[in-house]
């Protein structure tokens, strides 16, 4: 993982290296993003942003038509640029490692995400409601997962069949399963925070347990398991 490790992080950097935005739009815009993460996008007000951004209500308004118009020009990099290099960006040990377990796999994989997800957790709140609402975010995000990342994950999955540590069912199954259950999980998280009664640990065990053991070539398959291929 990068030094940058927050969503709130990569976007100030980005903005910095933005010449089309100027100084007073790089204000305005990274504290919306500050204020919609502390207390939620319809909690904030217009005066407030610029009071954090250090401006007159009437300049933001110059600057952006309205608070929608700045959250839209907050989620165009965010989406385009900065979600997809952090959702990529898994620590390479949980791709590369030649001799891994099943075991060894999916905790380091849940623990990735699950990290991810808690120094994010506000900005993710703020982000997916946007993709509920925005069609044109929702198809952005669901493309995210680079191609290279695919393939490694193949190469490791193949791995872990050979080595009798997975089951032998489609890649692209597998990572379905693997993804919906954490992501799901994860979702829930962000979304409704009040809910979250386990530590990370807990969380990542449970997960990891439930992947592990269904995943898993030694596993007791249906009785018309062989059917399904």
């Amino acid at each position: 993982m990068s030094e940058i490790e927050t969503i709130q992080a990569y976007y100030a950097a980005s903005l910095g290296k933005d010449g089309r935005i100027t100084r007073t739009q790089r204000q305005i815009l990274a504290a919306a993003l500050d204020l919609f993460a502390e207390k939620g996008y319809e909690e904030v007000g217009t005066r407030e942003i610029a009071e954090r951004a250090g401006v007159a209500e009437g300049t933001l308004f110059h600057n952006f038509v309205n608070k929608n118009g700045i959250l839209d020009a907050i989620m165009q990099p965010i989406v385009q640029n900065i979600l997809p290099t952090m959702l990529n960006t898994l620590d390479q040990a949980v791709l590369d490692s030649p001799n891994q377990t099943l075991q060894a796999f999916v905790v380091a994989l849940v623990r990735d995400r699950v990290a991810f997800v808690t120094r994010n957790r506000a900005s993710l709140a703020v982000i997916l409601s946007q993709f509920f609402n925005n069609a044109q975010d929702r198809a952005a995000v669901l493309g995210m997962v680079s191609p290279s990342i695919l393939a490694q994950a193949n190469e490791a999955m193949d791995r872990l069949k050979a080595a009798r540590e997975l089951v032998d069912w489609p890649n692209r199954m597998i990572l379905q399963l693997v993804f919906s259950t954490i992501g799901g999980y994860l979702v829930e998280q962000v979304l409704y925070p009040q809910l979250d009664d386990l530590s990370d640990e807990q969380l990542i065990h449970y997960l990891s347990d439930f992947l592990v053991n269904g995943l898993s070539p030694r596993r007791i398959p249906l009785q018309d398991d062989n059917t399904a291929s």
